[in-house]
């Protein structure tokens, strides 16, 4: 196991050489600005919004995941849903991907990339998979976006306001 220096930048923060307050936060800086916004945390995942578009989620991208074998990848949000997946059909268990965030942190934009990574996997060709997956993205936004005292834009309002 090598260590990283103060200076350097892990995509592991469990490798910092000290961890401390400082540390993380200098390492979560440099490589959000090298545009690299996923760090892991040991087997968490740290994911800062970028507020645009990076070319993060692309299919070649999903593809590299899919196909990674035992290759090292970045640390990525694919990488979170595809363990979850593979720990699913293996043990025949099931799982749960925890995202939490402040109001406008991308907790949304996350859960529709785990969405669509399993839909991706799950072999979407064969009885619509893929778009049964996505379509319960409504759902699971209404239960997990609701007002708060910090946060007046519940999705389930957003959603369904105009129904009730």
């Amino acid at each position: 196991m090598f260590w990283v220096q103060l200076g350097q930048d892990s995509d592991d923060l469990v490798l910092l050489d000290t961890m401390n307050r400082p540390l993380i936060l200098y390492n979560l800086r440099k490589r959000f600005q090298k545009e690299q916004i996923y760090t892991r945390i040991g087997t968490i995942l740290i994911s800062i919004n970028p507020y645009k578009m990076l070319p993060l989620y692309t299919p070649s991208v999903i593809e590299d995941y899919i196909k990674r074998g035992k290759r090292k990848l970045p640390p990525h949000v694919f990488e979170i849903a595809d363990q979850a997946f593979n720990y699913l059909r293996e043990h025949e268990l099931g799982q749960s991907i925890v995202i939490s965030g402040e109001s406008g942190a991308g907790k949304t934009e996350c859960t529709k990339q785990c969405l669509q990574y399993i839909a991706e996997i799950a072999g979407s060709s064969a009885n619509n998979v893929e778009q049964r997956i996505l379509l319960s993205n409504p759902i699971l936004e209404a239960f997990g976006n609701a007002k708060t005292v910090r946060n007046n834009n519940s999705s389930f309002w957003k959603i369904y306001g105009n129904l009730l």
